[in-house]
C-alpha cells in the first residue's frame, strides 16, 4: 500500500512518488536497490487447493494455491511486507469447500527463512494474538492445545512436520473456529442485513478462543478428543461476545447454535482421535482417513456447511449456460425474454430454514450486425429465505434499497432510485428483476423501449453477478470472479454468462 500524501507540497509529492514498499514508507534508495525474492508457501487445513490468497497490505495483490495447496510469488518493491488472508478452495483431506479463514501476520516477506512460509490455523492464532496485544500467550495456548516443540509457527507445516496427534488437534481446532464463524455470519440485524462479515466473525471467534484457551486445555490429556464442557463454554462465550458487538436487543440468535456446533465438533473429534491415537505421522493420519470411508463420511457429514450448489439462468441449468457461446447460443423467444433477468439458486446441506442477503447484478447486451445496445441493473440487497431442502421460498428487496441502472440508450445512460417499500421479487423458486422493472414506471418504459428495439435474430449476451453474504458458492462450479460496476455500485462476485438467440 503506497504511503498516503497528507499535505500537498511539491517536495512531498516528489518524494512520495518513490515510496513503493508495501506500507513501510521506504525511501528512493531502497526502492531503486530492491532485489526481488521468490517465496514459496503452503496453505494448511489439511492442504487447501484452489484457495484465494490476499496480500492484505499490498493493493490488488492476490494469487491462488495449486492442487496441492502450494503457492509461490516474487516480492516486489511495491509488495514485500504484508499480512496474508486465505479463503475459499477445497480441503483435500475432506474434499469439502473451505468456508473458514486463515491468517498470516504481517512480516518482511523478502527476509523469510529459506524463502518459505506456511499459513495454517496456528498462524491464524498467532495473528489474532498479535492483534489483541497478547503475543506472550502463544506458548501457553499451544500447551493447552496439547502441542509442543513448535519453534517457528510461520514455517511449521502440521500436515508434514507434525505427527498424527498434532495434525488432528490443528484440524479440529480449525473446524471449531470455522463452525463458529459460519454460524455468526448467519445472524441478521433487525433490518434483515447480515450482522457480521467473515472478517468480523473470525475476529470474534479467535478473541473467544484466545480468552478461553489461555486458562484451560481444550482436549483430554494426550488425546485429540475434545473436552465437551470447555467446548460449550467457548461457543456460549462466542455468542455472548457477538451479542455485545451487535448491541441490539431486537436480534434473536438461534437457540440451537451451541448444540449444533457441539454435536458436530464432538463427532469429528471422536472420529479423528480414534485414528490419531494409533500414532504415526500426519501423512499416516490422512492416509488412514482416506482408507476408512465410514470415518471420513462421519467427519464430512458433520462439517458440511450450507453452500450454493445449483444455479440457473433464464431457466437453463449451469451446464447449458456454460456450454452456450456467441456461435452456439440457446434459443429464447420474445415472450420469455424477461427470463434472461431471472436466476435460481439452491443451497445444499441445509437442515432447517435459512436466510441470506445477496447482491445481484445483470448485464444484458443485444446485438445484430452493427446494432448493439445494453441495459445493466444492480441490486445490492436482496433478502432471500430458503426452506429445509435449500429451495428459495421468498426473496425481497427491502425498503430504501438503492437500485443502479445504466444503459447505452441516450435517454437512459445512468440513473438510480430508492425502493419505496419492500418488494417481493420471487416466483416458483426464481428471483426475477422483472418484478422490479414492472414496479417502477420510468424503468419499465426504459426496459420496454430496449427490448422492443431488439431485432429478431439478435444475439443476447447476459451476465449474472451473484454475491451472497453468508454462504459461499461452491468453488467446484468453477465460476470466474469478476468485478461489476453499475452506476455507484461496485462489487466482485461469481459471474455466469449465457448467450441466447432471440427467435
Amino acid at each position: 500500500m503506497l504511503t498516503k500524501i497528507s499535505k500537498i507540497h511539491v517536495f512531498t509529492i516528489a518524494i512520495s512518488s518513490f515510496l513503493t514498499a508495501c506500507g513501510d514508507g521506504s525511501d528512493n534508495t531502497e526502492s531503486s536497490n530492491f532485489t526481488p525474492t521468490p517465496i514459496n508457501g503452503t496453505a494448511v487445513d489439511f492442504y487447501l487447493k484452489n484457495a484465494d490468497i490476499k496480500f492484505d497490505d499490498c493493493e490488488n495483490k492476490s494469487i491462488k494455491t495449486d492442487a496441492k495447496g502450494d503457492f509461490s510469488f516474487t516480492t516486489t518493491a511495491a509488495c514485500n511486507e504484508s499480512a496474508l488472508t486465505i479463503t475459499g478452495g477445497i480441503d483435500i483431506g475432506t474434499n469439502l469447500p473451505f468456508t473458514g479463514i486463515l491468517k498470516f501476520k504481517r512480516m518482511d516477506l523478502k527476509n523469510l527463512k529459506n524463502g518459505t512460509l506456511v499459513v495454517s490455523p496456528l498462524t491464524s492464532l498467532e495473528y489474532y494474538l498479535e492483534e489483541a496485544g497478547q503475543s506472550g500467550q502463544l506458548d501457553k495456548i499451544l500447551t493447552n492445545l496439547g502441542l509442543s516443540n513448535i519453534n517457528n509457527i510461520s514455517q511449521f507445516d502440521p500436515a508434514k512436520d507434525g505427527d498424527a496427534h498434532t495434525m488432528a488437534v490443528v484440524f479440529i481446532f480449525q473446524q471449531l473456529a470455522t463452525q463458529i464463524e459460519d454460524r455468526l455470519q448467519t445472524i441478521n440485524k433487525s433490518d434483515g442485513s447480515t450482522a457480521f462479515t467473515q472478517e468480523q466473525a473470525a475476529q470474534i471467534t479467535f478473541d473467544t478462543l484466545i480468552s478461553q484457551l489461555s486458562t484451560q486445555p481444550l482436549f483430554a490429556t494426550n488425546s485429540a478428543k475434545i473436552d465437551s464442557a470447555v467446548l460449550k463454554n467457548i461457543i456460549n462465550k462466542a455468542i455472548d461476545n457477538a451479542k455485545a458487538k451487535m448491541n441490539d436487543s431486537n436480534i434473536i440468535i438461534d437457540t440451537t447454535f451451541t448444540d449444533q456446533i457441539s454435536s458436530n465438533i464432538i463427532a469429528v473429534s471422536t472420529a479423528i482421535a480414534n485414528i490419531a491415537q494409533n500414532g504415526g505421522t500426519s501423512a499416516n493420519l490422512l492416509s488412514e482417513l482416506q482408507k476408512n470411508p465410514d470415518v471420513l463420511e462421519t467427519i464430512t457429514e458433520n462439517l458440511k456447511s450450507p453452500i450454493y450448489n445449483d444455479l440457473f439462468l433464464a431457466n437453463y441449468d449451469i451446464a447449458a449456460i456454460k456450454a452456450s457461446s456467441a456461435t452456439n447460443p440457446l434459443n429464447i423467444n420474445f415472450a420469455n425474454l424477461n427470463n434472461t433477468l431471472a436466476v435460481q439458486f439452491k443451497l445444499a446441506n441445509t437442515k432447517s430454514e435459512l436466510n441470506d442477503t445477496v447482491a445481484l447484478a445483470f448485464k444484458l447486451e443485444g446485438s445484430k450486425g452493427s446494432y448493439r445496445e445494453n441495459l445493466n441493473v444492480s441490486i445490492n440487497n436482496i433478502q432471500v429465505k430458503f426452506n429445509n431442502q435449500g429451495s428459495i421460498i421468498s426473496a425481497k428487496i427491502p425498503k430504501n434499497t438503492i437500485i443502479n441502472i445504466s444503459s447505452s440508450f441516450k435517454n437512459i445512460q445512468q440513473f438510480q432510485f430508492s425502493v419505496p417499500q419492500d418488494l417481493v421479487i420471487n416466483s416458483n423458486g426464481n428471483i426475477s428483476v422483472n418484478y422490479l422493472i414492472q414496479s417502477h414506471g420510468a424503468l419499465k418504459d426504459y426496459y420496454n423501449n430496449y427490448i422492443n428495439k431488439l431485432p429478431t435474430g439478435s444475439l443476447i449476451q447476459v451476465t449474472a453477478y451473484i454475491l451472497p453474504s453468508t454462504y459461499t458458492i461452491n468453488p467446484q462450479l468453477n465460476l470466474p470472479q469478476e468485478t461489476v460496476t453499475i452506476g455507484t455500485s461496485t462489487f466482485k462476485s461469481s459471474a455466469l454468462t449465457g448467450y441466447f438467440k432471440l427467435n
